[in-house]
């Protein structure tokens, strides 16, 4: 049986490969199509409205765009209440988005979702691209045909050969499509910071104290500065924020034949109070493993002994799960029906300090399948693999242990 596997690590770092299609010409900088009717007929009606934001660490980052604009939200309607959802995780993408979207976003009941992946999906096959932002919008849309939804699009050093070429990256032509065939407005934030870079106004990269009379973009390329990248991302969505204002009716949301047969409609995301499992799995202190996502994967169960198990059953053709990686954690093994066990490293050269991470085995043959997973007794050699990014142990005692930190099962 063929499968993939697709590890994604919570680094908000960026990873390159050939385009698999022919990169769209960039015409616009942001394309209305059916615009935001519903989100701004509530605001003239003073109903409260909810914002959320789903993507990476760009939109996850506090006082970046996502803040910034709704405090111009809030400022250019201040008779109306606004909720924020924050529903961002760094360094995961689109796939991740559709499997976590009810627990972090639907279950909230927005009346509009900001989509943000074209960063951190732009290592991605545009095929599993288009399956994963399709099955997000389906999702929404089948909860509701008046929630609004909004494509925007950030981006990150490899992709800036494209925008100063006048085309999209391949991530972000993939997210055109599904939002052309869907009539969702897109908005392309990286498009006036790209403009500036180029024109010789803003530096794509450096340290601001080293160059206090430049404006630069970011340190690393990837993530902006809140005064300056972000605060250019956030501009840009005000400015077509109050275009969009008055171009559109308010009307029910369709939802067409599927664009993509195998898109992420039916991802979901399961917590393992709901699956069987051994006894010697505990519940640990989240705030203190997970950090900064503690909330989002509560509880999270933990093991380092290897006859503990989890063990489930599902229909579909893709399974997963989501944990948190560090120094103490090791090697999950599993078990897919008759098939041979898959051991899977949930150890690798950033595991110096925790964080939220999530794996996926992609290509099951559809149907029902018997999943059982355990920690695997194999002794990972932890010295070694830091040492791919010249880390080191430091404290011996803090890697010692093979755990596995399991907060979610992600099925499909």
């Amino acid at each position: 049986m063929k499968f993939t596997l697709v590890s994604c690590l919570v680094l908000g770092l960026v990873v390159t490969i050939k385009s698999q299609t022919v990169p769209l010409p960039l015409e616009s900088e942001a394309i209305v199509r059916g615009g935001l009717p519903h989100f701004f007929s509530k605001i003239k009606e003073n109903k409260k409205v909810k914002v959320a934001y789903l993507g990476g660490s760009i939109t996850r980052a506090d006082k970046g765009w996502r803040d910034q604009t709704f405090e111009w939200i809030q400022k250019q309607y201040p008779s109306v209440g606004f909720e924020q959802i924050m529903a961002a995780i760094g360094g995961t993408g689109s796939d991740f988005g559709a499997h976590r979207l009810q627990r972090h976003v639907l279950q909230y009941r927005p009346d509009l979702v900001f989509v943000e992946f074209a960063v951190n999906d732009n290592s991605k096959p545009a095929n599993e691209i288009k399956e994963a932002m399709e099955g997000i919008v389906r999702q929404i849309w089948k909860q509701s045909p008046k929630i609004d939804i909004c494509f925007v699009y950030t981006f990150s050093k490899p992709q800036l050969e494209f925008y100063q070429a006048g085309n999209f990256p391949v991530s972000a032509s993939a997210m055109e499509q599904v939002a052309d065939y869907y009539q969702i407005p897109s908005i392309c934030m990286a498009l006036p910071a790209v403009r500036l870079i180029t024109e010789g106004k803003m530096l794509l990269q450096g340290k601001p104290k080293e160059q206090p009379d430049k404006m630069i973009f970011s340190e690393d390329g990837v993530h902006p500065f809140s005064e300056t990248g972000q605060k250019v991302y956030a501009e840009t969505v005000g400015r077509y924020l109050k275009q969009w204002e008055t171009t559109t009716t308010p009307q029910k949301h369709k939802l067409k034949t599927p664009m993509m047969p195998h898109n992420l409609e039916n991802a979901k995301l399961l917590s393992l109070d709901k699956i069987n499992k051994s006894k010697g799995w505990k519940r640990v202190d989240t705030s203190a493993i997970g950090r900064g996502f503690a909330s989002m994967f509560a509880p999270i169960y933990a093991s380092a002994d290897s006859s503990d198990f989890l063990q489930f059953s599902f229909k579909g053709t893709s399974v997963g799960l989501v944990d948190i990686i560090g120094p103490s954690s090791g090697q999950v093994v599993v078990w897919i029906d008759q098939d041979a066990p898959r051991y899977i490293n949930r150890f690798d050269e950033y595991c110096t300090y925790n964080r939220l991470s999530y794996t996926l085995i992609n290509g099951l043959k559809a149907g029902t399948h018997k999943v059982t997973m355990k920690v695997s007794p194999n002794q990972l050699d932890k010295a070694t693999i830091l040492q791919k990014r010249n880390n080191k142990i430091s404290d011996p005692a803090l890697y010692e242990k093979q755990f596995l930190y399991i907060g979610a099962i992600l099925e499909k």
